[in-house]
């Protein structure tokens, strides 16, 4: 095997071992999509939601990274009151691809499910348990990969030639399994007296470990930790909400902080629907810096971001100039509890 076929494959299977785990998908937006950050925040919101979510990177380059998410959440109330919510149910459809012309894919579904445990009567105090469970399949499209043994000094590419790499497989499937635990803090009073809340929570990824290798050599996933947190401080028409997280991988580590802001516009009719204007700054710390913006009018919410990569990170898979969208579509629910959790859904 030559030297560029080795490191070609190699730089696949990072790529690939990355691309397995939906909490390690690079997004800005990371709370849009609560399922896929810690299934025990499909607890929080005290509506069904259902969310879609584009992102695209890498687009002056040949080889782009596309992401899309579909996922949905329903809140789970006790029969004898709407003011206590036992926690969620939530299901997510992962596409992405990534190399030439999409040469390795990942297709993803997601279940999830989560329960809230109130640590006193008023649910000032809440934690919230949550496990959930992924099919994932990975496909190869060998047909679309250019292999090093296939360039020639003076002829360059020729595709005749066979790849000296050999595959045991260019398909595979595997279940995936992750737990989480958040602890959140709500006053539920005047926010002119109590404005501040609190939130705080763990997410474990690739508990079993699954193997995600093409080849003859195991490959299992190792063991993936992600905390997030932050807070959210409201006066009158503004809110702001500084928020960080934190991923562990083996011996590397990722941090993202930044913090968001929201501005309610005023109204002067009583009944009048209201509209809220959201922006964000974040930093992913030795990689980008995100900049988003957003509308939440009525039950739709809409969000825009733009990442600006320094350089590429193989361990987080950013690099150059990339762009998201969000969309959140809030169902009304007659027995949905007022006691909704703060977390920025942008």
């Amino acid at each position: 095997m030559s030297y560029w076929s080795r490191l070609i494959l190699l730089l696949g299977l990072i790529a690939s071992s990355h691309f397995a785990s939906a909490q390690q998908i690079p997004l800005s937006q990371y709370y849009v999509s609560p399922i896929n950050l810690n299934p025990a925040l499909i607890g929080t919101s005290s509506q069904p939601l259902i969310i879609a979510q584009h992102r695209s990177q890498w687009n002056t380059s040949a080889s782009s990274y596309p992401i899309s998410i579909a996922s949905a959440t329903y809140p789970i109330n006790q029969a004898y009151s709407s003011r206590i919510q036992t926690g969620g149910l939530g299901v997510a459809f992962i596409r992405e691809a990534a190399g030439m012309q999409g040469w390795l894919t990942h297709t993803e579904v997601q279940l999830a499910g989560a329960y809230n445990l109130p640590l006193d009567f008023r649910q000032k105090h809440v934690i919230s348990l949550g496990i959930s469970t992924s099919y994932l399949q990975r496909a190869l499209n060998v047909g679309n990969i250019r292999w090093g043994s296939q360039y020639d000094a003076t002829v360059g590419f020729d595709p005749t030639v066979a790849p000296s790499v050999q595959l045991v497989r260019d398909r595979l499937g595997y279940m995936s399994a992750e737990a989480g635990i958040v602890w959140s803090y709500n006053s539920f009073k005047n926010t002119l007296l109590r404005p501040w809340q609190w939130m705080s929570g763990l997410t474990i990824s690739n508990m079993n470990r699954p193997d995600v290798s093409f080849t003859d050599q195991a490959q299992p996933l190792p063991i993936t930790l992600t905390w997030h947190g932050g807070a959210s401080y409201s006066k009158y028409y503004w809110k702001v909400q500084p928020q960080a997280m934190v991923i562990w991988r083996q011996s590397s580590y990722h941090l993202n902080i930044g913090t968001y802001g929201q501005y309610q516009i005023r109204t002067t009719r009583p009944n009048q629907a209201k509209t809220v204007m959201i922006g964000g700054l974040w930093y992913r710390w030795g990689d980008a810096i995100a900049v988003s913006s957003g509308l939440l009018h009525r039950n739709i919410q809409i969000s825009l971001s733009a990442d600006f990569a320094r350089y590429p990170s193989p361990g987080y898979r950013s690099a150059g100039a990339a762009w998201e969208a969000a969309l959140v579509f809030t169902i009304p629910s007659k027995k949905s509890t007022h006691l909704r959790r703060s977390t920025p859904l942008i």
